[in-house]
């Protein structure tokens, strides 16, 4: 039995199953139906239905491959729209489970295709017609019975993300395979499941001040400073300080590279340094606290004496036994 079959008071039936909503420019809305393997478009202004694609009640003739079910993650897509294509082209993606039932295989199982995939589809509303623009399929013939997304990516490339199944794949525009990859591994990756994958670029500034160290080397000062989370950096600006809170004075910059950043102030022994944080715009994004010269190598610590060797017949007095 699969959930939402209605069979009893405690199993509600689940005949439609909303799983995504997505709002276009012009306020209306695209709704994924995944029990009645169809998407909508529905009428921001009085709610009325414009069109259906795929399920019982199609709008549209369906070319090859397009037909879906148990989907997730419809959207829309205006950006790919080819110069000349009129207001009755439309382009939407979603992710074609082709599958339904229970994770552990002890329930009632639907398959409509050998595997899952993400499309991409060109709807005419004049000719009512549906094409299948692009699929993407998973390279280990997988077949998720939920979850899942497909997200197109500024570059054209797109993201797939195999829900139940717990993987990933990134293709290029051209429906290469870039990257393949499950969320764990071994006995771990039978139970990890991801609702939706999506790939930003991620923007990291962290509420911590930098850290900073001031080392006294054999030929100079060498500073060292890193940003834990922080991705924004572009360049360290390093200061030395009269005094502790004294006036600044710039010895020079360096890019950052990498985690940690050092800076090399060579014949000279700088007893106060700061560091400020750059960013690609030249804006002072944090600034260290003021680091104090110390030495590179420290001094050892003294240790405890041991008293001298005593003979063996003489332990248990020097003991004290």
């Amino acid at each position: 039995m699969m959930a939402g079959s209605g069979y009893n008071s405690s199993d509600a039936w689940d005949y439609f199953h909303i799983n995504s909503v997505d709002k276009n420019s012009d306020g209306d809305y695209i709704i994924s139906a995944r029990d009645a393997c169809s998407v909508h478009k529905i009428n921001g202004t009085d709610g009325s239905v414009i069109w259906r694609l795929d399920g019982k009640s199609s709008s549209f003739t369906l070319g090859n491959n397009v037909t879906f079910c148990f989907q997730h993650h419809a959207r829309f897509h205006p950006e790919v729209k080819r110069d000349g294509e009129g207001e009755n082209i439309e382009y939407i993606s979603l992710y074609d489970n082709s599958a339904h039932g229970t994770e552990d295989g002890r329930g009632k199982e639907v398959a409509t295709a050998p595997t899952s995939s993400g499309k991409m589809i060109k709807l005419d509303t004049i000719a009512w017609t549906a094409e299948l623009v692009q699929g993407f399929y998973p390279p280990d013939n997988l077949r998720s019975k939920s979850q899942g997304s497909t997200q197109v990516l500024p570059n054209g490339n797109v993201l797939v993300n195999w829900g139940s199944a717990g993987a990933l794949s990134e293709y290029d525009a051209k429906g290469n395979v870039l990257f393949h990859t499950y969320m764990d591994s071994g006995y771990l990756g039978l139970g990890v499941e991801n609702y939706r994958g999506f790939r930003y670029n991620w923007t990291g500034l962290p509420n911590e001040e930098p850290a900073i160290v001031s080392l006294q080397s054999e030929d100079g000062t060498v500073v060292y400073v890193s940003w834990n989370g922080d991705t924004e950096t572009r360049t360290w600006q390093f200061y030395a300080l009269a005094g502790k809170h004294g006036r600044k004075h710039f010895l020079g910059e360096k890019s950052r590279k990498s985690f940690e950043t050092s800076f090399k102030v060579p014949g000279k022994q700088i007893h106060h340094v700061l560091a400020e944080a750059v960013d690609a715009r030249g804006k002072v994004l944090r600034t260290t606290g003021t680091a104090k010269l110390q030495p590179e190598v420290l001094p050892a610590k003294k240790s405890r004496a041991f008293p001298p060797m005593v003979p063996q017949n003489q332990q248990q007095a020097w003991m004290g036994l």
